[in-house]
């Protein structure tokens, strides 16, 4: 089974506005507390009750609305550098009709081809200076614990969420409390490294998991050894990477992203307006999570979700009153 543990991608979005705003004792206090609760979430099955009771259609809605932000910059990519992006995609649609397995991979090797003859990087400028993690003591705070540590645990837990909805829409029985708890528990002593969590990566997940992958399902855990081994290595050589893709186009990374990802939209898109019933709270939590709406840093992944809930009940609900039968005009008056 492909699992894939990685960073919140909203997460780190979060994190971005978020950490100038508070001491980074404080921080890594948020990161403790927040790892803390998501173990005891997963062990004791709380998690896995809740996710039970959220509508598959809103979680595949919300997933496509996530991906076709990515789906939509192969095109914004090809607007922007066409010379690049192009090639990249002829590569990725010729492949996909002769060896679908492997369009992925040459589509990026077509881009890193044509891409660095123009970025001057040579051998030199290549810094392999190993990362060392530093131990932070942390500390605690109301303020830092509200305004930083429940918007991250909420978009965890929408992580978490998200993750194994993918997983089981590629066909694999996932238990959420052994995949939530492991996270929780592993992520506890590295966040006094700065690691704000450990989850189950969801679009990295989608590629992992999609039958490009391998026709078989049993046979795609391999995407999930290398991507794993990928991460060490990156981790490790972080410098080098940042420097590497530094001076690769952008549209070339958003690009390749959205080609991996076409599969995955494709599924999560149909399996949300599957049944006719629920198409149109799909498409409520789909534009939601596509408007990249925030409030009170809380990402549109879940106000998306939000929203598709509370139309869904509304809907579901019978009305709270009914207006009073007028009497009949035939009927003879009391007195």
């Amino acid at each position: 089974m492909p699992v894939i543990g990685a960073w919140s991608t909203p997460g780190v979005a979060l994190l971005i506005t978020g950490l100038a705003h508070y001491p980074f004792g404080d921080v890594i206090g948020c990161y403790l507390v927040v790892t803390v609760i998501i173990a005891i979430l997963g062990l004791s099955s709380l998690f896995g009750r809740l996710i039970q009771h959220l509508p598959a259609h809103l979680l595949s809605a919300m997933i496509a609305g996530v991906l076709f932000e990515f789906c939509a910059g192969i095109f914004r990519s090809l607007q922007s550098t066409p010379a690049v992006v192009l090639p990249v995609i002829v590569a990725y649609v010729a492949c996909r009709r002769f060896i679908p397995r492997y369009a992925v991979a040459l589509a990026l090797l077509t881009g890193v081809i044509l891409a660095l003859p123009g970025t001057n990087f040579t051998a030199q400028g290549l810094d392999l200076t190993i990362v060392k993690p530093e131990l932070t003591l942390p500390s605690f705070s109301v303020e830092a614990l509200v305004g930083l540590g429940l918007p991250l645990l909420l978009l965890a837990l929408t992580q978490y969420a998200t993750s194994i909805h993918i997983l089981r829409n590629a066909g694999y029985d996932i238990s959420p409390k052994s995949v939530v708890g492991a996270s929780g528990l592993m992520s506890i002593p590295l966040a006094l490294f700065g690691n704000s969590g450990i989850n189950p990566a969801a679009i990295v997940g989608a590629m992992c998991a999609s039958p490009e992958c391998h026709e078989n399902p049993q046979r795609r855990y391999i995407s999930g050894v290398v991507c794993g081994v990928g991460y060490l290595c990156v981790g490790t050589f972080g410098a080098s990477v940042i420097a590497l893709f530094a001076r690769l186009p952008a549209g070339l990374t958003s690009t390749l992203a959205g080609l991996a990802l076409l599969g995955t939209l494709v599924t999560s898109l149909s399996s949300s307006v599957a049944a006719e019933a629920d198409r149109e709270s799909s498409v409520i939590t789909f534009v939601a999570t596509v408007s990249g709406m925030s409030f009170f840093g809380l990402g549109s992944a879940l106000w998306g979700l939000v929203a598709g809930v509370v139309f869904s009940l509304v809907l579901s609900k019978k009305p709270l009153w009914r207006p009073a039968k007028r009497a009949d005009a035939n009927e003879p008056k009391t007195s």
